[in-house]
């Protein structure tokens, strides 16, 4: 069965434009089993996700698109509570090393 593993809501600016809603939806028509959000440089949509897909029958898989140095783009996924902390914690010193709007983490920080 298909999981897709890389998806922005209308929380990824320019990338993203469905709100979680209707990818949950989509997903549960197509008959997965499991979907990943990844926005970008960011967990805004962690929430309101994990509740609606589980409603949905769907495992809600955590996630994020960090941009790195060098405008390069990482996608990392959460396995756990201890994943979701290292996750938040990557995003914040992203979010504290780039100017506002534009985080950006070095390859030393992974």
């Amino acid at each position: 069965m298909y999981t897709e593993l890389h998806t922005h809501s209308h929380f990824s600016f320019l990338d993203g434009a469905s709100p979680t809603r209707s990818l949950v939806e989509r997903a549960a028509c197509l008959g997965m089993k499991a979907l990943a959000i990844t926005d970008h440089d960011g967990l805004y949509n962690a929430c309101v996700f994990t509740r609606t897909a589980k409603e949905a029958g769907i495992k809600p898989i955590i996630g994020a698109e960090l941009t790195l140095e060098g405008e390069n783009h990482l996608t990392l996924l959460v396995e756990n509570a201890r994943g979701y902390t290292n996750l938040s914690q990557l995003i914040t010193k992203a979010h504290l090393a780039g100017s506002k709007g534009s985080p950006v983490l070095s390859e030393t920080e992974l």
